[in-house]
C-alpha cells in the first residue's frame, strides 16, 4: 500500500464515481463509508474518523470534487491518512474554482497521497492553508486543559499543543465546554498529565503531501501558492513535500510553491518534479523571507524554470543567516545570465551544499554545473 506508515485504525472508503464494482453503491454521505458502500465526499469521510486513532481514507479512482471556498474541506482529524487509488487521469481530483478556495490544516499529522489538484480560476491563493496557531495561559489537570485566559486565534481538536511543561505530541481530542476562541473553554486531551498555569500553543505540524499532482489549467488560471503558512511559530514544523509533480503556467502572479512565514523546524522538500513559467524575481519552490529554516532536508528535486533574472534565488528565497540543514542531490534549471543562483547562499554555516547544480551563465542547451561554487 502507497502508505507513509502503517495506519492501525478505521479504514473508510469515498468514491462519487459512476463506474461501480459488482454490488457496489453509488456514493453517498448517507452510506456506511465501506468499499462497497462508500461516502460521496472527504469531508464527510473525516467527521467519521477518530483523533489519534491513526484511521485511513480511500478515495476511489474517477473521484472528483470541487472546492470554491475555504470551508467546503478542512484537514481536520490527528493522524488520519488519505490516500488516492488509481492512477493517470483516474487518479481522485480536486478541482478550485474559486481565487479563494482552499483546503485549511486544522490538525497535526495529517497526510494525503496520489492525488490530484487543478486550478481552473485565476489566481488560486493557496491549495493548502495552515491555520494561524492559537495559543492562551492554560493549564492540564489529568485529560483536561483549559483555557484559563482569552484565547488567541483558535483552539481546534486535533491540534497539536506545545509550552512548558507539556508532554510532547499531546494533542486536542474534544471540546468539552466553551468552544474554539472563548475563554474559560475546557477541551479533553491526550495524554494524561499536569501542568500548571503556562502559555500553551496549539499547532498543526506534520502535515505530508506525497506523489501528489499540481496543475494549472492555464496561465491565467493557475495556482499561486500551494501551500502557505502562518505566523505562528513551528505550527507548520514536520511539513513533508516529497514526490509531488507540479505543472504551474501562471505568468499573471508569483508562483511560490510553498510560502512560510514563520520559523519552521523539519521542513522536508524531497523528490519532487517541477516545471514552472517565466516569472523572473519569484523563488519558485519555497518562499521564506527573513525566516530561518532549521534541520531543513532538500533533496533529490527536478525544477525547471526559464527566468532570466534570480534576485533573491530562482528556487528558494531568504534573508536569513542561520539555516541549519542539507541541499543534496538537486537538479535546477534557469537562464539568468548574470546572478544565476538558484538560492541566497548567505543561508549560514550549518546549512550544507553537496552536489547541486544549476546553470549561471544563462546558455541555452547546456548542461548546468555545481552550484553553489565546487571546492
Amino acid at each position: 500500500m502507497p502508505l507513509l506508515q502503517m495506519q492501525p485504525g478505521q479504514v473508510f472508503f469515498v468514491n462519487n464515481s459512476t463506474v461501480l464494482n459488482p454490488q457496489q453503491r453509488s456514493g453517498s454521505d448517507g452510506n456506511r463509508g465501506t468499499f462497497l458502500d462508500p461516502f460521496a465526499t472527504l469531508a464527510f469521510a473525516l467527521t467519521q474518523t477518530v483523533h489519534g486513532r491513526g484511521d485511513i481514507i480511500f478515495v476511489g479512482p474517477g473521484h472528483a470534487e470541487t472546492i470554491a471556498d475555504a470551508t467546503t474541506l478542512y484537514m481536520n482529524c490527528n493522524g488520519v491518512a488519505v490516500v488516492g487509488l488509481g492512477t493517470g487521469t483516474l487518479r481522485p481530483t480536486f478541482t478550485f474554482t474559486a481565487a479563494a478556495g482552499n483546503v485549511p490544516i486544522r490538525s497535526g499529522n495529517m497526510s494525503i497521497q496520489n492525488c490530484v489538484f487543478l486550478a481552473n480560476f485565476a489566481a488560486v491563493v493557496s491549495a493548502f492553508t495552515g491555520i494561524r496557531g492559537s495559543s492562551a495561559t492554560s493549564t492540564i489537570t489529568g485529560t483536561t486543559f483549559t483555557a484559563v485566559a482569552a484565547i488567541t486565534g483558535a483552539f481546534h481538536p486535533g491540534m497539536v499543543l506545545a509550552g512548558t511543561g507539556v508532554t510532547p505530541g499531546t494533542f486536542i481530542q474534544s471540546t468539552i465546554t466553551g468552544s474554539a476562541t472563548a475563554t474559560g473553554s475546557t477541551y479533553q486531551v491526550y495524554p494524561s498529565q499536569t501542568v500548571t498555569s503556562t502559555t500553551i500553543t496549539g499547532l498543526t505540524p506534520d502535515f505530508s503531501v506525497e506523489n501528489c499532482t499540481f496543475r494549472d489549467t492555464s496561465s491565467i488560471l493557475n495556482f499561486i501558492t500551494l501551500i502557505t503558512g502562518n505566523a505562528t511559530t513551528n505550527s507548520m514544523s514536520g511539513l513533508n513535500f516529497s514526490n509531488n509533480r507540479i505543472q504551474s503556467l501562471g505568468t499573471t502572479a508569483a508562483t511560490t510553491a510553498i510560502k512560510l512565514t514563520s520559523a519552521t523546524d523539519r521542513l522536508r522538500i524531497v523528490g519532487n518534479f517541477g516545471n514552472w513559467a517565466v516569472l523572473n524575481d519569484t523563488a519558485c519552490m519555497l518562499a521564506a523571507g527573513a525566516l530561518d529554516m532549521t534541520n531543513f532536508e532538500f533533496g533529490s528535486n527536478v525544477l525547471q524554470k526559464p527566468n532570466t533574472s534570480s534576485t533573491g534565488g530562482s528556487f528558494i528565497s531568504t534573508s536569513a543567516t542561520a539555516w541549519t540543514g542539507h541541499a543534496y542531490d538537486n537538479y535546477m534549471y534557469q537562464l539568468d545570465n548574470s546572478a544565476g543562483i538558484w538560492i541566497a547562499t548567505s543561508t549560514g554555516g550549518a546549512f550544507g551544499f553537496t552536489n547541486n547544480f544549476s546553470p549561471i551563465t544563462g546558455a541555452v542547451d547546456k548542461s548546468a554545473l555545481i552550484n553553489p561554487a565546487a571546492v
